[in-house]
């Protein structure tokens, strides 16, 4: 993507659409009426075609990641003008650093990541977006169960990027935080909602709010 300066970054952060029309069109029109500056979804399109459209309908700079239901999309989806990543390092401004993780990542995930932040040098303005959730952050099931996984944890404890977004697990929908790092489980499909997050040119998150998406 092409670096832009900010004096903030804002962010709507999205996940687990399912293919659902109404969930495509408040995206859009939140990032009509929101003044974002960047559209993140994180997986669950369910449909190939419903995953091309909601970026083609997005006016902004968009990035999203791979969900555990969108494995069967053909390589054009990652290839083409589409963009929708298993895994991404990209800088989203002059500041600001994201790496996306889709459902389909690397067995070396926790090293690679461990790299990219090392090499960046302030983990304060990396981002860190994954269809699924860190343990005991946003991943409780309807049982009550705990099902995040471990090595994103670990990433969290050991380098502290300013924000881990998540998705998959409908049912726990929410914010949340790990020492340094602000958590949001922004699953769509049942809440309606996704999060608007605000960045500072400083370093670290200004604010994380709630948005609905479908009244």
């Amino acid at each position: 993507m092409g670096k832009r300066c900010f004096v903030s970054l804002k962010i709507l952060v999205t996940s687990d659409f399912h293919a659902d029309e109404q969930l495509k069109q408040g995206a859009v029109e939140e990032v009509e009426n929101g003044d974002y500056d960047l559209f993140v979804n994180l997986g669950d399109y369910m449909d190939q075609e419903y995953a091309e459209d909601l970026f083609d309908s997005i006016e902004i700079p968009a990035l999203g990641t791979v969900g555990n239901r969108d494995l069967h999309f053909s390589g054009e989806l990652t290839e083409g003008d589409t963009p929708v990543y298993n895994f991404l390092e990209a800088d989203i401004d002059e500041e600001y650093l994201m790496i996306l993780i889709g459902a389909e990542y690397p067995d070396d995930i926790r090293d690679q990541v461990g790299e990219i932040m090392e090499e960046y040098d302030d983990s304060s303005k990396v981002l860190i977006g994954s269809h699924y959730p860190p343990k005991k952050l946003g991943d409780r099931v309807h049982s009550g169960d705990r099902v995040g996984f471990e090595e994103f944890r670990e990433i969290i404890l050991k380098y502290k990027p300013a924000l881990w977004a998540s998705g998959h697990i409908h049912e726990d929908f929410g914010r949340d935080s790990l020492f340094d790092t602000e958590f949001v489980n922004a699953a769509s499909e049942e809440s309606g909602k996704g999060f608007s997050v605000v960045l500072n040119d400083e370093g670290g998150i200004d604010s994380v709010e709630e948005v609905s998406l479908v009244e």
